[in-house]
């Protein structure tokens, strides 16, 4: 089969590759969207420690099921799903507690296995969701991962919100908070058009700056800080940006995955007694709720926002994401026929 395969830091190259075989309990799914992650971009500039070449990534797809392995309805068969692509153990205590994101064997679709940049992908019976639209359900997993962070950080109504970040993550934490009725609502990052885009799914203010010019406007606005900071970028200037906007006893999330070791002020963070939390993709739950919010029509796909392209331009698509001036909120692959 033919497939995208991350081959070297910075390359990209569709290959052919082995299908992918079998296990009881799995499924072998035709991919029909794959969408490029915030992630998948820094693994592919050799900035994600998951990540290791070569490897086909791709962990927001949907799929139709052509094979059910060993154990699994035959009933799926044909049948249109997203995937959670995330695997746990199933018995470990974060397992049982519904937080397969935290096990301690915890495999994903796209870094341990391999992943939907292909014609085909495995994945288990139990993480499919029966969708009804192929590209809103390949939207489901980014959008599992902005809930839980928008529920982790506690915002409702009436708090002031800094959102960093108008990427997926960062614009579909705008668009929930908007829908949760979270009316003052800021958003910073350097991508203009990606601005453009946060402003219509419900920001209040967008701030084209980063650093230390993004602080001073808002402190400037806002001197006392905002009471929720969600980070969606995770570079070490975007956390330190969401610790200093935080008003005291505030709180921040971090969700966004890009340095790993950053530099952080820790006295501010002990000074202003602030609520510091990470936020790894989502809980079952989680997901499952992203699937009816997108059932629902929560996102259309259809405003813009999206782009759709084949594989041939995985390259070229990787090297805009890896900048700061595309059009859109998110760039999928597909195969196709």
């Amino acid at each position: 089969m033919r497939a995208l395969v991350w081959t070297a830091v910075g390359k990209v190259e569709v290959l052919d590759v082995e299908k992918p075989r079998l296990k009881p309990g799995w499924v072998l799914l035709r991919v029909k969207y794959s969408g490029i992650c915030g992630s998948d971009v820094s693994g592919f500039l050799g900035k994600n420690e998951l990540r290791k070449p070569p490897l086909i990534m791709g962990h927001e797809f949907t799929g139709v099921v052509e094979e059910a392995g060993p154990g699994v309805p035959k009933d799926v068969v044909g049948g249109l799903f997203a995937v959670n692509p995330i695997i746990g153990c199933g018995h470990c205590r974060y397992c049982r507690m519904g937080l397969k994101n935290l096990c301690v064997e915890r495999k994903i679709i796209g870094i341990d296995y391999p992943g939907a940049y292909a014609e085909y992908v495995a994945a288990p019976y139990e993480n499919l969701y029966r969708v009804t639209d192929p590209v809103r359900g390949a939207l489901a997993e980014p959008l599992a991962t902005s809930l839980r962070a928008v529920r982790l950080s506690g915002a409702s109504l009436g708090d002031s919100v800094l959102v960093i970040g108008a990427g997926p993550i960062g614009a579909f934490a705008v668009k929930l908070l908007k829908l949760g009725g979270v009316r003052d609502l800021v958003v910073v990052d350097v991508n203009k058009n990606r601005l453009e885009w946060a402003r219509r799914f419900g920001a209040s203010r967008v701030i084209d700056r980063s650093g230390e010019e993004a602080l001073n406007i808002v402190k400037g606005e806002y001197p006392e800080g905002f009471d929720v900071v969600i980070d969606a970028v995770g570079s070490e200037d975007a956390r330190r940006l969401a610790i200093y906007a935080a008003r005291r006893g505030g709180r921040v999330v971090f969700v966004g995955l890009h340095d790993n070791e950053v530099k952080i002020p820790g006295n501010v963070i002990v000074r202003n007694e602030l609520e510091v939390k990470g936020s790894f993709s989502y809980t079952d739950e989680d997901f499952r709720r992203a699937v009816n919010l997108l059932e629902a029509g929560a996102l259309d796909p259809n405003e813009g926002w999206v782009d759709i392209r084949p594989l041939e331009r995985g390259q070229e698509s990787f090297e805009e994401l890896s900048g700061t001036s595309t059009r859109f909120i998110k760039i999928m692959l597909a195969p196709g026929d």
